[in-house]
């Protein structure tokens, strides 16, 4: 097994410390491969928000040469992704936000089912529930098998590392049951209604030139019997759900999409879909 722990601090603060003492507990649970992939110590340019990778592809993105593939590639060579980072501000850090950024084709485009994650943030007071549960978002968003959320409090009180070890202790539990257990999880309706609306989209405005069209047709997302990403049962409460969410998305998207969608997306990357001087 092999775990990627994703730091998204800029500095090896308390954060490092609790991964250390995860690594050792999950180590003793069961032998496993772990890396840390530290953000302050990579290459990853800022995201310019142009979204050429959502229609382009994103092997076109214009900031030129950095990590961003070798982080790929790190994540796609693990079993597991650990997303950890301190809270600043009410939220994460610059250099994991900037991370998921540089990675939103994928909330476009999932690719990694079959692998499990969870989400880990050291905290002060407050705030942690916010950052685990964002980093739920993401890593679902992405195909991950999402399973724990572990808040931890680095206040130094009496007693409080006593506190966290035990929660350590039951995530390290969580995590190397998921790894050995069934890798694809149960879609939520969320889940089943985010794939549905994208698939229609996809199907009403056909443009073979656009990334996120040519992978979904690539993978057969498309195809008329498709219900989800993967082979798995869909309760008919939530295909009724769907279907129902479907037929009255379906004249909106006709009517977004009357014209080439290829002309759309470039008026839309060309700042030129909003004008007020029409007004």
């Amino acid at each position: 097994m092999k775990i990627l722990t994703i730091m998204g601090g800029p500095r090896k603060g308390y954060g490092a410390i609790c991964m250390e003492k995860f690594e050792k507990e999950l180590k003793f649970l069961q032998e496993v491969e772990f890396e840390y992939l530290y953000l302050k110590d990579v290459n990853l340019n800022s995201c310019r928000g142009c979204c050429n990778c959502f229609f382009k592809g994103e092997d076109k993105c214009p900031v030129g040469n950095d990590d961003r593939n070798e982080i790929f590639n790190k994540m796609d060579q693990a079993d597991g992704v650990i997303f950890m980072a301190p809270i600043y501000a009410l939220h994460v850090p610059a250099l994991m936000k900037n991370f998921f950024d540089r990675f939103s084709y994928i909330f476009h485009r999932p690719y990694f089912f079959g692998k499990i994650a969870i989400g880990i943030c050291n905290q002060g007071i407050s705030g942690a529930k916010r950052v685990t549960s964002y980093f739920n978002d993401v890593a679902s968003s992405w195909g991950f098998n999402f399973v724990n959320e572990l808040k931890l409090s680095t206040i130094p009180y009496t007693g409080v590392e006593k506190k966290m070890v035990k929660k350590i202790r039951k995530s390290c539990k969580t995590l190397i049951n998921a790894l050995n257990g069934p890798r694809y999880q149960k879609p939520s309706l969320g889940d089943v209604l985010g794939f549905r609306v994208r698939k229609l989209l996809h199907n009403i405005a056909r443009d073979e030139t656009n990334a996120d069209y040519k992978y979904w047709f690539e993978q057969g997302w498309l195809n008329g019997d498709k219900k989800y990403y993967y082979d798995v049962r869909i309760g008919i409460g939530k295909r009724i759900i769907a279907g129902l969410l479907n037929l009255i998305l379906k004249p909106k998207f006709k009517v977004l999409f009357a014209e080439d969608p290829k002309q759309m997306y470039t008026k839309y990357l060309k700042l030129e879909s909003l004008n007020f001087e029409s007004l």
